[in-house]
């Protein structure tokens, strides 16, 4: 009489690493925005690039569905249009800060990213643009976008967040390295 044990046993493992291999191989787009904080920055900075380069469209198609939901794509770009093209061309820019908001921005709920720069254009001087991400289908998408001139050189506050809210200051993530 045959055991088996033997050809359950080797099932068993059989499965085992089949499904060792299924987990290793999951998608990243099931990472929570937690663990994305750094592509926030990147994706911040694709956005921003595409509305300095007056493609408004494609700045619009990079945006979060919230933000397709609030704002018409026309619009979009006719606001983008009044604001940035009498501020020239961006001189230089610099990101201050970044705060990841896991419990929503402004009433809206969902995980949130705030990337705040200080920017300079040819005809305006000195600015500050604020760049809302929200984490939306497993990638960091546009979801608000303001700028305006400083009201003074020095100030280079970043948004207050509201008593009580939970939120995850990441500022030392973009702290300039020792000159």
């Amino acid at each position: 009489m045959k055991s088996t044990r033997l050809p359950l046993f080797k099932f068993i493992l059989f499965l085992a690493g089949i499904s060792c291999l299924f987990f290793a191989a999951m998608p990243k787009a099931l990472a929570s925005a937690e663990d994305q904080i750094d592509k926030a920055v990147v994706a911040s900075q694709t956005w921003v690039a595409l509305i300095d380069a007056g493609q408004y469209d494609e700045s619009y198609a990079f945006g979060c569905g919230a933000m397709h939901d609030k704002v018409p794509q026309d619009r979009w770009a006719q606001v983008l249009k009044a604001l940035r093209t009498p501020w020239g061309p961006v001189v230089s820019r610099k990101q201050i800060s970044h705060i990841y908001k896991p419990n929503g921005y402004e009433g809206s709920g969902g995980e949130y990213m705030v990337i705040t720069y200080d920017t300079s254009f040819q005809k305006l001087g000195a600015a500050t643009e604020v760049v809302v991400l929200k984490w939306d289908g497993g990638k960091w998408r546009g979801a608000g976008y303001n700028a305006g001139a400083k009201v003074s050189p020095d100030d280079d506050s970043t948004p207050s967040s509201a008593p009580g809210t939970t939120e995850t200051h990441t500022e030392p993530h973009v702290t300039p390295p020792p000159k």
